[in-house]
């Protein structure tokens, strides 16, 4: 009898662990669609690379407001500058990949960063999944009301008669104004002298001032003084001309061929974040960005919004990291 009971017990308890197994089985198997029927159900957190007041806080407060009423859950703004925006890529690396942390990337952290830096704590493709481009920021070539030239091809005319006389300004070493910079010394066959500032307002105030009469500068900060007759605009570095100052040329259209920058500001989450959580954020802040009064008010910013796939963000992650490795090797461009 006893024995007869350890094997009925024995039996029970193996059969008890089949079915257990099989629950965990389809857990797991039901568990990235129930996480994202549920998500979310707590509070998210959206880390920016750089302090407030730059695009990425304005982009990421206007999506932030809609996602906590849309979804009833609070959208943290939660900035870590500092490094080029390392520490804050780092942190949403090495964060869990459940979707409750949300990185608000650029250009500088994903495309330029693990090209131009000797290291950085974390890999693109590794480390980071695409949830879907926010805006793009046309780049400004622009200049002191006294400075001579009236178009790019006088520009270019200065700086082959004078190597000397050409210098231009961007917000630091390594971001996509500068990056412009030595695109444009590679397109134009000339050489002129870089002056890196501390930071997109500070390059703005040395060209308006006349410090440095020409730059490559972002739209934002650019264009209430180009209104103002403060800072003349020559071109901008997109593929098409920018609403926002309909009769400034590009540089293609200014002589350049497959000239083309810009900046982008873009939505990622941790790696091996589900799938089905991520297309249910892609297809928040896609709603989000169509949006005409969230539209309307970024494109008053100086940006165009570019919503789309993850798929469409990793190819021009790809197409970028590709050019600016180009401009890097050839230049010659080193760290700071």
């Amino acid at each position: 009898m006893i024995r007869y009971w350890r094997t009925v017990t024995g039996l029970g308890l193996w059969c008890a662990k089949v079915v257990l197994c099989a629950g965990s089985a389809f857990a797991q198997d039901g568990g990235p669609q129930a996480a994202a029927k549920a998500y979310p159900e707590r509070p998210i957190r959206m880390v920016l690379p750089y302090p407030p007041g730059g695009n990425t806080d304005i982009l990421a407060r206007a999506v932030a407001q809609r996602m906590t009423e849309s979804w009833g859950k609070t959208v943290v703004i939660d900035p870590r500058g500092g490094a080029s925006g390392v520490i804050a890529s780092e942190i949403v690396a090495r964060s869990n990949a459940d979707g409750y942390t949300v990185f608000v990337g650029s250009t500088r952290e994903i495309s330029v960063n693990p090209i131009l830096l000797d290291k950085v704590p974390y890999d693109v493709d590794k480390d980071f999944a695409p949830v879907t481009q926010g805006t793009i920021s046309p780049i400004l070539a622009a200049a002191h009301p006294t400075f001579a030239p009236k178009s790019i091809k006088e520009v270019i005319a200065l700086a082959k008669a004078n190597p000397k006389a050409l210098s231009y300004a961007s917000p630091g070493i390594g971001t996509s104004q500068h990056l412009t910079g030595e695109l444009f010394n590679l397109k134009a066959g000339v050489k002129s002298l870089h002056v890196a500032y501390k930071g997109g307002g500070p390059s703005v105030l040395a060209v308006m001032s006349g410090e440095v009469k020409y730059g490559y500068l972002g739209m934002g900060p650019a264009i209430p003084h180009v209104k103002a007759g403060r800072l003349k605009a020559l071109a901008l570095t997109t593929a098409k001309r920018s609403d926002l100052l309909p009769d400034v040329p590009t540089m293609q259209e200014s002589g350049l061929k497959d000239f083309e920058t810009s900046i982008w500001f873009a939505f990622f989450v941790p790696a091996k974040t589900p799938k089905a959580v991520i297309a249910k954020l892609n297809a928040e802040l896609v709603r989000i960005l169509k949006s005409k009064e969230v539209n309307d008010f970024l494109v008053s910013t100086g940006v165009e919004v570019a919503p789309g796939t993850p798929g469409e963000l990793a190819a021009t992650i790809r197409q970028d990291a590709a050019k600016y490795r180009e401009i890097i090797k050839v230049a010659g461009v080193r760290p700071e």
